[in-house]
């Protein structure tokens, strides 16, 4: 523009809603980070209470009522995947588009639609397990776990309507309500579980009673859950009057623009009705619904074949269910292990998908072998550590040492698990999204085949081992997919280089058990001295593991500085002698 020339005004207009949109664009941006940070820590604490809360349980209620919590709980969390895995993630879809299209009344079709569709699965979920709950019983082969699975089935009432609602926050950006009821449903759920054992312990309550009162800890928290969201949505509906939310975080805004826009977007959802909605949520669901099903339908197999299994050798049926609480007590470990390393790979993926979509095959080829040496690396800590600490992990988490052979073969599903979880991550990022499910499902089909094989000769040693070679499978398999779809390598020099870490960790393992614990036998309790030996070689092995892979060259200074503020950290490794001087 000239000097002296006055800038026409509708050039100006259109400067202000340049702005204007750039500013709603960064806020929309920041705020979806900032709800997907809170999405993501919800579900980390709530699936560490959810694992964790299995050892008061086994502490109040003995080896057998766990041994049915565990038998009963994956069939429970099989059928709830099957009603709601996918719906959120499509309900969160639809609502976007029509909050996108300013269509508020379409968004709440969706949620209308949505929830009349989860009701009627999920009272079709509690209509199939309490009426055929002593036919379960008996396949499960403990007539004790009928009452369980009655009072599991009770959450199918109400956790459905929950998901629908949470993917309704979700679709409009607003990631709070979904987190606070995740976070109260499995606060409740525990807290209810442990209130219901405390009073059944008080008044003698039979095992198949303790159960059942533990399972129908999901029915409480999945209550508490929806009473949380609810009150959300009744609160966002109240104050919705003439107003259409945005979801970036800064609250209502007076709906204006895009009429001819919306009046279209209204005029062609006006025929979506509430059938045509509920087939189109269900078609994208289906494939995310497949997806999830391989998590519990390992544990749904040894659920039906271990304790029948182990009847079969000549116990009774009370006798076979305590067999199957000890073969359970490693998997909260190994669990929360997994659990870590999916959320460490979750954080890989979009670093992935962006030198995918770039086409940048150097960088991703070097982050995906990066990616699958830390996985092999922790995964090996990780079950080492579970093995050679199994008897002072066992005494201090249960009060025994009672199946310790069987817990640290368990344990040892953890390198397993660790691989497939970042496997899984890393398939994600480069665009392979079936291929994981696929792999653990064949695991489910390949750990019934080698329990009955292995469970009537060696008994839970025989599970155990059914289990480290069916995730191994499915460990192999992700990897293979992974090198293919990357070109990633693991090179031989770094592999040696955590090879030699890992037989330094297992050497001073080896030593502080044998040499500390019959002095801290002296000086402590039996399960003070576990807990201290337990905890102590956790963290003295842990340090050393780390420490040793970045001497031995497990892991290098080029590739820590590729990492989000790895510049800083390969620098404060290198003065503390951690990195070799030539790098």
């Amino acid at each position: 523009m000239r000097k002296g020339e006055v800038e026409h005004p509708g050039r100006v207009d259109e400067k202000c809603r340049g702005a204007e949109r750039d500013r709603i664009y960064v806020r929309k941006k920041t705020g979806m980070l900032r709800g997907a940070a809170l999405m993501g820590a919800a579900m980390l604490i709530s699936k560490t209470l959810g694992t964790m809360q299995k050892i008061p349980l086994q502490n109040i209620a003995g080896d057998r009522v766990f041994g049915i919590y565990n038998a009963v709980y994956p069939l429970y969390q099989l059928l709830l995947v099957m009603v709601t895995a996918g719906i959120p993630v499509a309900v969160s879809l639809l609502v976007a588009e029509r909050e996108a299209a300013g269509d508020g009344g379409g968004a709440r079709r969706v949620l209308r639609a949505s929830s009349w569709l989860l009701f009627g699965s999920g009272a079709i979920g509690f209509a199939l397990l309490w009426l055929n709950a002593d036919r379960i019983a008996l396949w499960m082969g403990d007539s004790a776990t009928a009452p369980a699975v009655r009072t599991a089935s009770l959450a199918l009432w109400v956790a459905p309507v929950m998901a629908a609602l949470r993917g309704y926050f979700q679709g409009q950006g607003d990631m709070l309500p979904s987190a606070v009821s995740q976070l109260s449903e499995q606060t409740v759920r525990v807290g209810g579980m442990l209130i219901m054992l405390a009073v059944g312990w008080h008044y003698g309550w039979s095992d198949a009673k303790l159960a059942a009162g533990a399972t129908s800890g999901s029915a409480i928290g999945g209550a508490a859950g929806l009473a949380v969201i609810a009150g959300y949505w009744m609160l966002r509906e109240r104050g919705n009057s003439g107003y259409s939310y945005e979801g970036n975080g800064d609250g209502m805004t007076a709906e204006s623009g895009m009429e001819h826009t919306k009046t279209r977007a209204r005029d062609r959802l006006e025929g979506d009705g509430l059938l045509a909605l509920m087939k189109r949520l269900s078609m994208l669901a289906v494939p995310v619904t497949l997806g999830a099903l391989a998590v519990p339908a390992l544990g749904v197999v040894d659920a039906f074949t271990v304790p029948r299994l182990l009847r079969g050798t000549g116990v009774s049926q009370a006798e076979a269910m305590s067999l199957f609480g000890l073969y359970s007590r490693g998997q909260p470990l190994v669990q929360l292990v997994v659990m870590v390393a999916g959320a460490m790979g979750a954080a890989l993926v979009p670093a992935l998908a962006a030198a995918r979509v770039r086409g940048d095959e150097a960088v991703m080829r070097q982050q995906a072998a990066f990616v699958l040496r830390v996985a092999w690396g922790l995964g090996a800590a990780a079950a080492l550590g579970l093995a050679l600490l199994a008897e002072p992990i066992n005494v201090m988490l249960y009060a025994d040492d009672a199946g310790t052979r069987t817990f640290a073969l368990v344990g040892c599903t953890a390198l397993a698990g660790t691989v497939s979880a970042i496997a899984a991550a890393v398939l994600q990022g480069l665009g392979a999204v079936s291929a994981p499910a696929l792999f653990m499902l064949a695991a489910a089909a390949l750990k019934a085949a080698f329990n009955a094989a292995l469970v009537p000769a060696y008994g839970t040693a025989g599970a155990a081992c059914a289990g480290i070679a069916a995730l191994t499978a499915a460990a192999l398999l992700g990897t293979g997919a992974v090198r293919r779809a990357a070109g990633a390598a693991l090179p031989a020099r770094r592999a040696a280089g955590i090879g030699l870490a890992l037989a330094v960790m297992a050497a001073v393992l080896v030593l502080a058990e044998r040499g500390g614990a019959p002095l801290l036998g002296l000086a402590l309790p039996p399960r003070a001295a576990a807990s201290a030996l337990a905890l102590g070689g956790t963290a003295l092995g842990g340090a050393l593991f780390a420490a040793a892979v970045l001497r031995f060259g497990g892991v290098t200074a080029r590739e820590l500085r590729a990492l989000p503020g790895g510049d800083a950290l390969a620098a404060r490794l290198r003065r503390w002698r951690l990195l070799p001087a030539a790098e």
